[in-house]
């Protein structure tokens, strides 16, 4: 991916709304084969069994469907649950992973989300993270890891080769969206798998420094170092959650990484102000267009 030498524009403006994506069973088999010369009967490599999706419902309706990911994966056991929105249509499309905050939910923030990123041609995909409320754990993780912890990261990882799966996703066009903590799962998912992201976006985010919010789990420096996806933040000044300057640091490590960015900050806008504006949500999709989403 050829990187720009990054922009990091501040703009002061208001906020309001959001959100919206279809069906497979995917089993992931891999068998030894023999050798010597002698045919040895295949079997599966490794103890642990292979990880099936499962979709229920039509992904094209104004609900959209849901899905369930179990099974064990190098060593990792994955129980997921999420939901998926498609454009009516036999083609293939770009896609977004949309990432929910504290006490959010797969069906709450994230559905709400995709009802309107559908709309602009969008494949979007969700699941439950640790920090979710109103719905079972899962699998990876435990309540004391939130935000940018690896199971986390490995929840979202999950879900690109769910979208592999599908065969109407265009997998050069994906995208990662959050807020507040869905945010930090964002920032440190794009820093992980840097190959995965063609452009990504977030309200309410940002890199912890080490005399900030520890306990907010934002992501460290080191977590995000690796993104190289353009990258659009928005913040609310007078977020009383998520300190402003989590966002701001993050934006100065990708301008020094010559990574393309753009941080917005809003005027007298508190925490859940810039999570499903609509002025946030014009810029976003004006960012994913710019940057060949579209």
């Amino acid at each position: 991916m050829n990187l720009a030498v990054a922009r990091c524009l501040v703009r002061t403006r208001g906020y309001a709304t959001l959100t919206r994506c279809g069906s497979i069973l995917l089993l992931l088999l891999t068998f030894s084969a023999g050798c010597g010369g002698e045919t040895v009967p295949a079997s599966p490599v490794g103890p642990s069994p292979p990880a099936a999706f499962a979709l229920q419902g039509d992904p094209e309706s104004g609900q959209g469907a849901t899905w369930t990911y179990r099974g064990t994966i190098e060593g990792v056991a994955y129980d997921l649950q999420g939901i998926l929105f498609k454009p009516r249509g036999a083609s293939v499309f770009p896609a977004v992973i949309v990432s929910h905050g504290a006490g959010g939910n797969a069906q709450g923030y994230s559905r709400s989300v995709a009802r309107e990123m559908v709309q602009w041609g969008l494949v979007v995909i969700a699941t439950n993270y640790t920090h979710a409320g109103g719905v079972p754990l899962g699998a990876p993780g435990t309540l004391d890891q939130p935000g940018a912890s690896q199971p986390n990261i490995l929840r979202a990882q999950a879900m690109v080769g769910i979208l592999r799966s599908l065969g109407y996703v265009d997998m050069t066009r994906v995208a990662a969206h959050g807020h507040s903590m869905g945010a930090f799962v964002t920032a440190a998912f794009a820093g992980a798998y840097p190959a995965e992201i063609r452009a990504a976006s977030h309200t309410a985010g940002g890199v912890r420094p080490g005399s900030i919010g520890g306990e907010l789990a934002a992501p460290v420096e080191q977590q995000v170092r690796g993104v190289r996806a353009p990258y659009q933040l928005h913040h609310g000044d007078s977020d009383g959650v998520v300190p402003l300057a989590l966002d701001q640091l993050f934006a100065t490590i990708l301008q020094s990484g010559g990574v393309p960015s753009e941080l917005h900050v809003y005027v007298g806008a508190q925490h859940n102000d810039v999570a499903q504006s609509a002025v946030v949500l014009g810029r976003i999709r004006s960012w994913y267009a710019t940057h060949g989403m579209f």
